[in-house]
């Protein structure tokens, strides 16, 4: 094959010169014919014969010139296409060889491997038929022993097929195998970011985990980011989904809504009261009254004695 490829190359570049030196070949030829074609036409034809003579013998030299260049390019490229049809056979031949014989150490691992699986799986049939009186152990046991016989016959014809195989691909008689393909792992899709649905007393605007603009209108639910939906119940802004106010007023607005009007809320912009502690929303709703701190009270309990 080496041998091949540097005849291969050695011809391509003879092939290359040939070519350069045939086109300038005929760009000469093209110039004489066109200098004795400019002395018919100009010249005195019954006292210049001398000088036609020399312009006719230019152009049949080029002539020749270029003829000859043509000849032996077309049989130089003759003879690249028959060694690129060499070189191709030879490693079509190479690459069979070498598949044919990787199919032999496969063939040779697995009928290595053969006698063991089969012995392993008849030594661990025979330790689960102990355990005969529990339906899953035994059921193992009958499968491992069928699968065993399966895979042991199965074995025998194809193992004998691939074997005429090896000589088969060696000769060209069948294709080489084609390459397992590669398993394209699947990226782990990222969790979603946590988000908190509220139901909105006043129309808002507030930004995603993405960044992106969204809407929340008046008397609807809206789906948010955990901090945004805590702060929008903190602001009495929305209230949570299970307020009672939402059987009664959800949908109400019926969509009209407008989300450039003055009174939308800016939830990722408005400041907080600081001096207003934050309230549980939970708690807020749960309508429970301080007990007064004013005197101390007792409180009596009736306890059994034993």
């Amino acid at each position: 094959m080496e041998k091949l490829e540097a005849e291969l190359a050695s011809l391509r570049t003879r092939a290359e010169t040939l070519n350069s030196r045939h086109a300038a070949a005929d760009a000469e030829f093209i110039d004489a014919k066109s200098k004795l074609q400019r002395h018919h036409l100009e010249a005195d034809l019954n006292t210049d014969d001398r000088v036609r003579a020399k312009l006719e013998a230019t152009v049949a030299a080029c002539a020749m010139t270029r003829d000859g260049y043509a000849d032996a390019l077309a049989e130089v490229q003759t003879k690249v296409a028959d060694a690129e049809q060499k070189l191709a056979a030879e490693r079509a031949a190479a690459e069979r060889k070498s598949a044919s014989e990787q199919l032999a150490r496969d063939l040779d691992v697995v009928e290595l491997a053969l006698p063991d699986y089969l012995a392993a799986g008849k030594r661990f049939a025979d330790a689960l038929e102990k355990l005969h009186f529990h339906h899953e152990s035994g059921a193992m046991a009958l499968f491992i022993g069928n699968t065993a016989t399966q895979v042991e016959v199965a074995a025998g014809f194809a193992l004998v097929e691939l074997r005429g195989m090896v000589d088969a691909i060696r000769d060209g008689i069948t294709p080489i195998p084609a390459v397992k393909p590669a398993s394209a792992s699947v990226p782990a899709p990222e969790p979603s970011p946590p988000t908190e649905t509220v139901f909105m007393m006043k129309s808002a605007k507030y930004r995603d985990h993405d960044g992106r603009s969204r809407f929340a209108g008046q008397w609807e639910d809206a789906t948010m980011p955990v901090a945004t939906a805590q702060r929008a119940l903190r602001l009495g802004v929305a209230v949570p989904v299970t307020d009672p106010k939402r059987a009664r007023l959800r949908g109400t607005r019926g969509g009209d809504f407008n989300p450039r009007a003055p009174d939308v809320v800016d939830l990722d912009a408005v400041e907080e009261p600081k001096s207003v502690p934050h309230a549980n929303p939970v708690l807020s709703g749960a309508n429970f009254t301080p007990l007064p701190t004013a005197a101390p009270r007792t409180i009596l309990i009736d306890v059994q004695r034993s």
